[in-house]
């Protein structure tokens, strides 16, 4: 290891991270906390340490991540936001072995919109040309096989399972330590939950809270269909009530058919 990068790799380690959902708001969250004065967060969201094997290694070298918090004043509260971490639960023991003491951010989205706003967003950036449910029907059946599909990488249904992924992070993060929300709380008030979670991590407790303009919304190219919900529905309706278990949520609403709207994610 040269002189730089040993000098970057014992630097002061992230306090925080915000691990998913993908397409669940962690993009207006991020946002807004880069406005909180005593916390730092890199200009680049997703910086994709700990899920990318070429990148995290053996887990003994932490400057190419590092390298993000060069700035970060040395009293600053630093986090990052990688949404794919939640939904890659390997990458929660990395996480906890890079600093046991890091606390946790999830936002959980009813998972049929989650799934069809991240085909949506695939399909608008020409990834993805398949319909949707296609892309549901190829994913299950082949158990997300990429050599069946390149497109199953993307895990439209499995990355909404979410119950697996919150034992993962209770088994290996104290309580006090793990935040989760929902996503159709949270957009209902991105402020007030912006404030929860800067309490949760330590923050000032009297801020004036900037706003910031809608980020990532992206309208539909035709929206989801209401039999596309009542198709996809059933691959959730077990997974929902354990998630209701694990966190003494109500989701009835994550199984109830409702007219997409813009929404920051």
């Amino acid at each position: 290891m040269n002189l730089l990068r040993a000098y970057l790799h014992r630097r002061p380690r992230l306090d925080f991270v915000i691990v998913g959902a993908e397409k669940a708001g962690t993009t207006a969250l991020f946002a807004y906390l880069r406005t909180v004065p005593g916390l730092y967060l890199p200009l680049i969201k997703e910086l994709n340490f700990f899920d990318r094997e070429l990148r995290y290694g053996d887990g003994s070298d932490f400057s190419l991540l590092h390298r993000w918090l060069f700035l970060a004043p040395g009293a600053a509260i630093r986090g990052e936001a990688t949404p794919t971490y939640l939904m890659n639960p390997h990458c929660l023991q990395r996480i906890y072995d890079y600093n046991p003491e890091i606390k946790i951010i999830a936002i959980l989205r009813s998972p049929v919109r989650r799934a069809h706003s991240a085909w949506n967003y695939r399909r608008a950036r020409l990834r993805d040309s398949r319909d949707f449910l296609t892309a549901v029907r190829v994913e299950v059946e082949s158990g997300a096989d990429v050599q069946v599909a390149r497109e199953n990488k993307y895990r439209y249904v499995g990355a909404g399972c979410y119950a697996a992924q919150i034992r993962e992070a209770q088994r290996v993060f104290p309580a006090h330590n793990l935040l989760l929300m929902k996503y159709e709380d949270f957009n209902r008030d991105q402020p007030g939950h912006v404030r929860n979670v800067v309490r949760f991590l330590g923050g000032p407790g009297d801020f004036h809270l900037q706003r910031v303009r809608r980020v990532n919304v992206w309208g539909y190219q035709r929206p989801l269909l209401r039999e596309e919900f009542d198709a996809v529905l059933p691959h959730y309706l077990a997974d929902i009530v354990e998630v209701e278990q694990l966190t003494g949520w109500d989701c009835s609403d994550w199984r109830r058919f409702e007219d997409n709207k813009p929404t920051a994610t």
